[in-house]
């Protein structure tokens, strides 16, 4: 499950993430931006001034593209194949993204950041809504650097990263989106003590991870359908500093996450995860229903708690696991046994490692 770290370039970077693409001063009116079949969408972001949007017509468009301007709306005609789609072009732009992140549909980047990935100026209130964003090699929409982002209404399928994500980033949204077969993450937020992000009302099918929460504090998950990925839902502290948690995870549908995915660099092999805390603390799994996660790893299981050791990371803490629905998982419940003031209250299911944490 890849990071993206910046020492290998970091001079580089420094004079790429300053320079280019600075915000324009807002216009005295907002302005629509028509981008037709054939023409550029970068040529119109870049033409935006804050406040402005640009409305993409229904089409194929074999582009990728870059925003690092404060206010502006990418807006596509659909998030389905007759609306607006965006597939990778046969040369992936000579960008900062392409040469950063990877070959990404929408990329939006803050307008300064350090040399070594420090966001010194990011780039607020962007969004992104009406696409469909198919087959990047790395990422579908990527932010980096944002506050205020929204990503509404977009389809990412068969990214060979992440399909939503956002890294280095402060009060996302991300809402009634669809994730599908993105070889990392579905959706993913990360590297933000206070990331202050809202994910709800999504899908997610079909990826490595559903939705991955990682070195991130401050997150709501609400509302959302995790099935067939190999972990549906997960909170990680991989042992950076801050750790993971604060969330709050409620009132999800979380079925039969059962696709096997093998062992890699970074990761035991996955399978059969419900909702998973690896380390997390302060964070409240509620409401939920979980079903049909099956699997023999050390997080298969319902709804997981577990110790972060293993990645060097905490041990769980204050964390409440309370009046969530969990049936025909292998087990519905699992705990190691780990950290402190762990609760389990008012769960309805049959099974639990150890026994007698369903109600």
């Amino acid at each position: 499950m890849r990071k993206f770290f910046f020492a290998a370039a970091a001079i580089a970077l420094g004079i790429a993430l300053s320079a280019p693409y600075a915000a324009a001063a807002a216009s005295s009116a907002a302005t629509v931006i028509v981008v037709h079949p054939g023409q550029s969408i970068q040529a119109a972001v870049n033409q935006a001034q804050p406040g402005d949007t640009v409305l993409v017509e229904p089409g194929v468009y074999q582009q990728a593209v870059i925003i690092r301007t404060d206010g502006i709306t990418l807006r596509g005609s659909g998030d389905f194949r007759g609306g607006t789609v965006i597939e990778p072009p046969s040369t992936p732009p000579n960008n900062l993204c392409t040469s950063i992140f990877g070959p990404t549909g929408v990329c939006i980047v803050a307008k300064k950041v350090s040399n070594t990935g420090v966001v010194r100026t990011p780039v607020y209130n962007d969004t992104i809504t009406g696409l469909y964003v198919s087959g990047f090699p790395a990422n579908g929409v990527f932010g980096y650097g944002t506050y205020g982002l929204t990503v509404q209404r977009v389809v990412a399928v068969n990214d060979g990263a992440y399909g939503i994500s956002r890294f280095e980033s402060t009060k996302t949204l991300f809402a009634n989106d669809t994730a599908i077969g993105n070889s990392e993450a579905g959706f993913y937020v990360g590297d933000s003590p206070n990331a202050a992000t809202v994910v709800r009302d999504d899908v997610a099918r079909g990826n490595t991870l559903g939705i991955f929460v990682r070195h991130a504090r401050g997150v709501t998950i609400v509302h959302n359908r995790s099935a067939g990925n190999c972990q549906g839902i997960i909170v990680l502290d991989d042992g950076q500093k801050g750790g993971a948690g604060n969330a709050l995870v409620q009132s999800n549908s979380v079925f039969r996450n059962n696709k096997f995915c093998p062992a890699s660099e970074e990761a035991p092999p996955l399978q059969g995860g419900g909702i998973i805390l690896v380390g997390a603390t302060q964070t409240t799994v509620s409401q939920n229903s979980v079903q049909g996660n099956k699997g023999k790893q050390f997080n298969s299981g319902g709804i997981v708690v577990v110790s972060a050791a293993p990645f060097h990371g905490s041990d769980p803490a204050f964390d409440t696991i309370a009046r969530n629905t969990a049936f025909r998982d292998t087990p519905d419940l699992r705990w190691d046994g780990s950290g402190s003031n762990v609760s389990f209250v008012g769960n309805h299911c049959a099974t639990s490692m150890p026994a007698g944490l369903c109600h």
